[in-house]
C-alpha cells in the first residue's frame, strides 16, 4: 500500500478518535451560546458592591463584614483573635517562607502598640525573601524550568535570568498591569529595559521537544501550549480546551483559541537582544539595513557555498525535513521571514554538521573561496552598526512588521488549516461595538500585536484580569480561593463562595494601583485573617460550626495548611541556621539521594553553600524535579499549576525519617541548641528548641515529656554501646548529644512544624 495511502488511513483513525472524544454527552444540552455565556458571573464587569453593614472586630476591616454577613446568615461565627505566637508564625512563612526567629518573637510578644502586627507585616513585605517566596507561586503557574524537557531535555542556561526577574518585579511590587505586559510584549513596550526584556522569557517556557522529528508540528504544538498557557494564567480559563473543537461548557469558539494565539505568531527567539528607545532601534535597523545591503553580494556568494557544502554534507540529516523546513534553513538568515525563524529553531540545530565533514563537501576551490570571503567578511563587520547595547536573555522578539498567518484548525492538526484567523480576543469578551484589536507597530521590525493584546488584556475594565489575580493572592493566604479553581472561572467550576469579597478586593485592587503589596496588606489585616484555627472543646463555637459547615467555607476559622515542600526544606535549613540567603543567579544542584537519577542525575555544586540556598534557586530540571520537593508535591513543569495539591503518602514518611537533608538539619539544630546553652540547662534547651522550631515556648507537658524523652534516648543508647559506660563522662556526653537528635528530629518531622495554624 502506497506510503501516503497509510498516512491519509492513520490521520483518519486518529482524527475520528479525537473527534469521539471532543462531542459533548448526548445527555448535554451541549455548551451555552457565546451570548448566553456573556451572563456567566466571571464576564460580568467588576463593579464595587456596598460594604455590609454588619458588626464586625475592632482589629478588623471590610472584608471582616462580607465574611461576616455570609457567617450569620449560616448560623456560625469567626474564632477569636489567634495569639501573638500563631500570628507571627503564620505571618513571616506566609510572606517570607521561613519561620520567626527567637528574636522576632520576644520582639513581638513584648510590642503593645495596636499595630504591633501591621508593622511586621511591613517589615516581611519589605524583605527580599518576600519575593522568593511569592515569585515561586508564579513560577508555578508559567511552568518555569531551566531545561526544555522531553528525551533529551537539554539545559536553557538563561532562563534563570527570568525567574530572578519575576523575584525582583515581587520585591519592586511592579504594578500587575505592567507585570503582565513586559511578559507579554516587553520587548514592543519597553524595548529599552533589560528586565522587560527578560520577562518575556516567559513566551518561551514551553516544553520543547529539541530533537522533533515533525518540526512544522513542533511549532504548532508550541503555539498551542503557550495559548493554553496564557489563557489560564491571565485569564482563568481552560482556552485550551478550544485546540480542537468549540469548548465543551464553556462559550469559548475554536477560533477564539487560533485568534488569540494570532497575536503571538509572530515571535522569534533569541538569546541576544538589542536594547533602546523606539527612536535607536528604528535608527539602529535602518543602519543595518544600509549595511546589508552594500554588503549582499559578499554576504551571498559566502552563504551559497556554504549552503550547498551543508546539503551535501547533511544529506541524510536532511531526509526526515519536508522542502518548506529545508527551505528556511537554506535561506540566508538575514533573509528569513518570521515563519522560516521558527522553523529553523527546530530544524538546524538537528543538521548541525562538523567543519571538517563541511570543508570535505565544499572541495579545495570553494574551501579557499570561502576563506577569501570570510576574511573580507570579517573585515566588513567592522563597519557593521552597533546596537544601542545588547542583553544576553532568553527572550523574544519580532523581525517583521508582517506575522506568520493563522488558520483555524480541523480537529486541531495542523496539517489541515481552514480558514485565516486573524489576532482578535475571544468573542465572549468583547464589548459591544469591538471593532478589533488596535494594531499599530511601535517601529519597524515588530508587529504591534502583543501590544494590543496587552492593551485589551490590562484594562481596567476587563472582567477576569483582576478578578483573577486577586482570587490567587487570596488563596495564597488561605489556601483555597473565593474560587476554587484557580485557573478555571469558567462554568464548570463553582461560583466564588463570596462573589460581593471578590468584586470588593478586586475594586480596591485596581484602586490602589494594581498594587499585589497592598493586596497582601488589605488580607492580612482583617480580623479574618488574624483569627485563630481550629479548636476541638467541644463547648466552643468550634463545635457548633463543625456541624454547619465542616468545609470552613464561611472562613469560620483560620485554615491549617501544610509547608510546601520549598518551605519545609528552607525551614529545616533555617532553623539549622544553615540556610544561605544570598539571591539569583543559575540554579544550584544540592546532593541527590545515592543512586538517584541515573545518566539523568546532575553534578552537585562545588561550592558547598550553593547546595544549602533557599529552594526557589535549586536548578528546575524537567526530567529530574528535586526528590525532596518531588515528594512533596512540587508541581509537574509541563503544565500551569494554580493551587498545589497536598497529599499524604508513604515516601513523604520515608523522607521525613532518612533523608540526609533533615538528619543534617536535626544534627546542626542540635549542636545549635547545645552552643547555645554551654551550662547544659535541659530545660531552657527545650525552650529554646520550641521557640526555634514552632515558634513559641512549651508548656509543662510538653517540657515533661521531652525531657522525658531525652532521658530515655540517652539510656537506650548507652545500652546499645556498653563499651561506652568505661568513660561515664564521656559516655554520657555523647548519648546526651544522640538524644538530642534525636529530639529535634523527631520535631522537624512534626505535624506543628510541617503545617502553619
Amino acid at each position: 500500500m502506497p506510503r501516503i495511502a497509510v498516512n491519509f488511513r492513520v490521520r483518519t483513525l486518529f482524527g475520528l478518535v479525537a473527534l469521539a472524544a471532543c462531542l459533548p454527552s448526548l445527555a448535554s444540552d451541549g455548551p451555552p451560546t457565546v451570548e448566553e455565556g456573556r451572563a456567566h458571573w466571571a464576564f460580568q464587569p467588576v463593579n464595587r458592591p456596598a460594604v455590609p453593614a454588619i458588626e464586625i472586630p475592632a482589629h478588623g476591616n471590610p472584608i471582616d463584614a462580607f465574611i461576616a454577613a455570609q457567617q450569620q446568615t449560616a448560623g456560625v461565627r469567626s474564632s477569636t483573635r489567634a495569639d501573638k505566637y500563631t500570628l507571627l508564625r503564620r505571618a513571616k512563612f506566609d510572606l517570607l517562607g521561613v519561620p520567626p526567629t527567637p528574636a522576632e518573637i520576644a520582639s513581638f510578644v513584648a510590642d503593645d502598640r495596636p499595630d504591633a502586627f501591621e508593622r511586621r507585616v511591613e517589615e516581611f513585605l519589605a524583605d527580599p525573601r518576600y519575593g522568593e517566596t511569592w515569585g515561586r507561586l508564579w513560577l508555578d503557574l508559567v511552568r518555569y524550568a531551566e531545561t526544555a524537557g522531553f528525551n533529551a531535555d537539554p539545559a536553557r542556561p538563561q532562563a534563570y535570568q527570568y525567574r530572578d526577574y519575576v523575584i525582583r518585579a515581587f520585591n519592586n511590587d511592579t504594578p500587575y498591569d505592567q507585570f503582565a505586559a513586559e511578559q507579554l510584549a516587553g520587548d514592543e513596550l519597553f524595548p529599552d529595559s533589560k528586565d522587560a526584556l527578560i520577562a518575556t522569557g516567559y513566551n518561551r517556557m514551553w516544553p520543547d521537544e529539541s530533537n522533533a522529528s515533525d518540526v512544522l508540528l513542533a511549532r504548532q504544538s508550541a503555539l498551542n501550549d503557550h495559548t493554553g498557557n496564557l489563557g489560564a494564567v491571565f485569564l482563568g480559563l481552560s482556552i485550551g480546551c478550544a485546540q480542537c473543537h468549540d469548548h465543551k461548557f464553556d462559550p469559548i469558539l475554536q477560533s477564539d483559541f487560533y485568534q488569540l494565539q494570532a497575536f503571538f505568531s509572530g515571535i522569534t527567539l533569541q538569546d541576544k537582544v538589542p536594547l533602546g528607545d523606539n527612536a535607536a532601534l528604528a535608527k539602529y535597523r535602518e543602519e543595518l539595513q544600509a549595511w546589508q545591503a552594500r554588503t549582499a553580494d559578499l554576504r551571498r556568494e559566502l552563504h551559497a557555498i556554504s549552503r550547498d557544502a551543508r546539503a551535501k554534507a547533511g544529506a541524510e540529516k536532511r531526509l526526515k525535513f519536508p522542502k518548506v523546513v529545508l527551505d528556511a534553513v537554506d535561506t540566508a538568515p538575514e533573509d528569513r521571514t518570521p515563519y522560516q525563524l521558527q522553523l529553523v529553531f527546530w530544524s538546524e540545530r538537528q543538521i548541525e554538521i562538523k567543519d571538517k565533514d563541511l570543508l570535505a563537501a565544499m572541495g579545495e576551490a570553494n574551501a579557499a573561496r570561502r576563506d577569501e570571503l570570510t576574511k573580507a567578511l570579517d573585515e566588513a563587520r567592522k563597519s557593521a552598526p552597533k546596537p544601542p547595547r545588547e542583553l544576553t536573555a532568553m527572550a523574544v522578539t519580532e523581525v517583521s512588521e508582517k506575522a506568520p498567518d493563522t488558520f483555524l484548525l480541523a480537529t486541531g492538526s495542523y496539517d489541515y488549516p481552514l480558514d485565516e484567523t486573524p489576532p482578535d480576543v475571544p468573542e465572549v469578551l468583547r464589548k459591544a461595538g469591538w471593532k478589533g484589536p488596535a494594531i499599530q507597530p511601535p517601529r519597524p521590525g515588530t508587529s504591534g500585536r502583543r501590544s494590543a493584546f496587552v492593551e485589551w488584556l490590562t484594562a481596567a475594565d476587563n472582567p477576569l484580569t483582576y478578578r483573577v489575580l486577586t482570587n490567587r493572592i487570596w488563596q495564597g493566604h488561605f489556601g483555597r480561593g473565593l474560587v476554587e479553581n484557580a485557573n478555571d472561572f469558567g462554568v464548570q467550576t463553582a461560583a466564588p463562595t463570596h462573589p460581593e469579597l471578590l468584586d470588593w478586593l478586586t475594586a480596591e485592587f485596581l484602586a490602589r494601583g494594581k498594587s499585589i503589596k497592598e493586596l497582601h496588606r488589605l488580607i492580612m489585616a482583617s480580623a479574618t485573617y488574624q483569627q485563630a484555627g481550629f479548636r476541638t472543646d467541644a463547648a466552643s463555637d468550634s463545635a457548633i460550626a463543625l456541624k454547619t459547615d465542616p468545609d470552613n467555607r464561611t472562613y469560620w476559622h483560620f485554615p491549617r495548611q501544610r509547608l510546601t515542600g520549598e518551605r519545609i526544606r528552607d525551614a529545616w535549613l533555617a532553623v539549622a541556621d544553615s540556610l544561605n540567603d544570598s539571591m539569583f543567579g543559575a540554579g544550584v544542584r544540592p546532593e541527590l539521594p545515592p543512586k538517584f537519577g541515573g545518566a539523568g542525575a546532575w553534578k552537585v555544586s562545588e561550592n558547598p553553600a550553593d547546595r544549602v540556598r533557599r529552594s526557589v534557586y535549586i536548578y528546575a530540571k524537567r526530567n529530574l524535579p528535586y526528590p525532596m520537593l518531588q515528594v512533596f508535591d512540587l508541581p509537574d513543569m509541563h503544565e500551569a499549576c494554580g493551587c498545589r495539591t497536598q497529599t499524604t503518602i508513604a515516601p513523604q514518611a520515608l523522607m521525613l525519617l532518612n533523608s540526609e537533608l533533615v538528619l543534617g538539619a536535626a544534627r546542626k539544630l542540635a549542636d545549635r541548641i547545645n552552643s547555645e546553652h554551654a551550662t547544659g540547662d535541659a530545660a531552657g534547651m527545650v525552650e529554646s528548641l520550641w521557640l526555634i522550631a514552632y515558634g513559641r515556648p512549651p508548656d509543662s507537658v510538653e517540657q515533661a515529656e521531652a525531657l522525658q524523652f531525652l532521658g530515655q534516648q540517652q539510656d537506650q543508647f548507652l545500652a546499645l554501646n556498653p563499651s561506652l559506660g568505661e568513660d561515664a563522662t564521656a559516655g554520657r556526653k555523647l548519648a546526651s548529644g544522640e538524644a538530642w537528635i534525636d529530639l529535634c528530629h523527631a520535631v522537624l518531622n512534626s505535624n506543628e512544624f510541617l503545617f502553619v495554624d
